[in-house]
């Protein structure tokens, strides 16, 4: 079996939610040093700290368990402790030959739900089955973590072949937040040419990509802001004294529906979604509190303008309607992004030379949002190019389902394409 299949199947094994990947962190860092790399950062040298809101945090307790974790998961000691508690690794080839800066991105966070577990299920079959509880790469992120270890090997073996930087970027928390914002804000992407990311079973013309499929580049991505929301309300008896009361369930259950009936936008996606709503305290009382999660999202900047306005304007309604109060938390903004043609014709191009793809679509479609656009608009912003390419794989289930599987023959063609688009990219005079 290929070595990075089995690193793929590795990771899958012992998964690890946003900002807790430190043995993945690890492993990704001793794996990158036996390899001969040199320049590696790791924790607060990849992430900006400071960017990271204190209530995304670890816990101290929390942090002091997932180190135990680690090391007991088969991480080297050495290793844990050099991520000073934070994850993400970048490795950096300098071919010491003048030449452009390339960053690739590859996200190694997990989401926070339990595999399926039952006999046919492949990663039961073959002894990978997630062994952390409510962890479980249901997105591809083991394999893309896989790919970007291979495409650093096969690029060290062909360093006298190029000039420039390449730098690989291994980025936590993709699925939360902050993961790709801390990494910009650490100025990691501020010398960068060329931006790609890769992304395991998206889709074009409508249908999911199968196995020997490809999508050079995407340009629908979607915004994304998240809030938790919070209605304040005051505990009665409804019974004694209702008319003492206010019901933060009321208010927010109205919130959620009037949410839901906002207008789309006619220049594009305008996307809403009520996803958690909890309250109450007890059948004989008035809920005096009431929490949801809400996110919007739009194609463009004025789409997610329209969205915040109109999403506050309920939120403000619904709170002097049922006169109580809220306050939310505000995650912030993933903003919408789009590759960049120059870049996907090259990709295209790079993609032609490796048989295993045997269906080549230009352009494909995320259908939502990826914080790699925090990325890409940072290195276009300085006037670079930038892309986030779809591999076509044959899965089990589509992604973020429990079930979620992908067919590994996607990890080496995958390599072969980093390889082949850095040397078109970097390729020595």
């Amino acid at each position: 079996m290929n070595k990075f299949i089995e690193y793929r199947r590795e990771f899958h094994k012992f998964p690890e939610t946003g900002w807790r990947e430190i043995r993945t962190s690890a492993r990704i860092a001793e794996i990158l040093e036996k390899m001969g790399y040199q320049h590696i950062l790791m924790g607060p040298e990849v992430v900006e700290i400071s960017s990271v809101a204190p209530f995304i945090r670890m816990t101290a307790k929390e942090t002091e368990d997932v180190m135990k974790r680690a090391k007991s998961q088969g991480a080297s000691t050495e290793y844990v402790e050099r991520t000073k508690e934070f994850p993400g690794v970048i490795a950096i080839l300098d071919t010491g030959i003048p030449g452009p800066t390339t960053a690739f991105r590859f996200d190694i966070d997990c989401l926070p739900y339990e595999e399926f577990d039952a006999d046919g299920y492949p990663p039961k079959e073959l002894g990978f089955l997630s062994q952390n509880s409510n962890c479980v790469h249901a997105c591809g992120h083991d394999g893309h973590t896989a790919i970007g270890l291979g495409a650093a090997e096969v690029l060290l073996t062909n360093k006298e072949k190029l000039c420039g930087r390449i730098k690989f970027i291994f980025q936590p928390a993709e699925e939360t937040f902050y993961g790709a914002q801390s990494i910009v804000d650490k100025g990691h992407l501020d010398d960068v040419d060329y931006f790609i990311a890769l992304h395991i079973a998206l889709t074009a013309e409508g249908i999911p990509l199968p196995s020997h499929s490809i999508a050079c580049g995407c340009k629908d991505f979607l915004s994304d802001r998240q809030l938790d929301v919070t209605f304040l309300g005051k505990a009665a008896h409804p019974c004694g004294a209702s008319q003492e009361g206010k019901n933060a369930l009321l208010a927010a259950c109205s919130a959620a529906l009037n949410l839901h009936c906002i207008a789309p936008h006619e220049e594009g996606l305008c996307r809403i979604n009520v996803g958690t709503l909890h309250a109450g305290v007890a059948i004989n009382t008035i809920p005096p509190q009431a929490e949801l999660s809400v996110e919007f999202r739009g194609e463009s900047t004025t789409i997610a303008k329209y969205a915040e306005n109109r999403v506050f304007d309920v939120l403000n309604g619904t709170a002097k309607a049922y006169d109580m109060a809220y306050e939310y938390l505000d995650y912030g903004e993933v903003p919408a992004g789009k590759s960049d043609d120059a870049l996907m014709e090259i990709m295209k191009e790079s993609a032609k030379n490796i048989p295993w793809f045997e269906k080549i679509y230009y352009e494909g479609n995320v259908g939502g949002t990826d914080d790699a656009t925090i990325m890409m608009s940072r290195v276009q912003a300085n006037g670079g190019i930038a892309v986030y390419t779809g591999i076509g794989a044959d899965t089990t289930q589509p992604l973020h389902n429990p079930q979620f599987n992908f067919d590994e023959d996607a990890i080496a063609a995958s390599i072969e394409l980093c390889k082949a688009i850095i040397l078109k990219i970097h390729h020595r005079q």
